[in-house]
């Protein structure tokens, strides 16, 4: 009999220890990404849409062109230097700000006023990517 507890004892042992490892080597999900849907409208760097800062120079010091993102720095859910992806824009660096972008709102910056204005405004997906 005390044989026979002692290898009920050791099948149960050898159980546990299988389960545990196999708890501890699942793998782990992936993350998911980290996203908000804002209001995003277009801008071109030039007098048209920003005079009189209209320098070509972002607030940081960038130079202004695709991928500059505008945002409210002070009440918005991003800030400066943060990198980001935008559907149907592709990346972008928050690294200038609007006087009309407040809040939940970016601007996106492109090379002519014409895509800029065929952009228009959007409630779209913006991926935040890690820094």
């Amino acid at each position: 009999m005390k044989n026979i507890n002692r290898l009920i004892y050791l099948v149960l042992y050898i159980i546990l220890i299988s389960i545990l490892y196999a708890i501890y080597t699942l793998p782990t999900p992936a993350k998911e990404p980290n996203y908000l849907i804002l209001e995003v409208t277009g801008y071109y760097p030039g007098p048209e849409c920003c005079w009189p800062d209209d320098d070509g120079f972002t607030a940081i010091g960038d130079v202004a062109g695709r991928g500059s993102v505008a945002i409210d720095d002070k009440n918005g859910p991003l800030r400066m230097g943060q990198r980001v992806w935008v559907e149907d824009y592709g990346p972008g660096k928050c690294n200038d700000r609007g006087s009309a972008i407040k809040g939940w709102k970016i601007d996106l910056c492109f090379e002519t006023l014409e895509e800029a204005k065929e952009w228009g405004r959007k409630l779209i997906k913006v991926y935040v990517l890690e820094d």
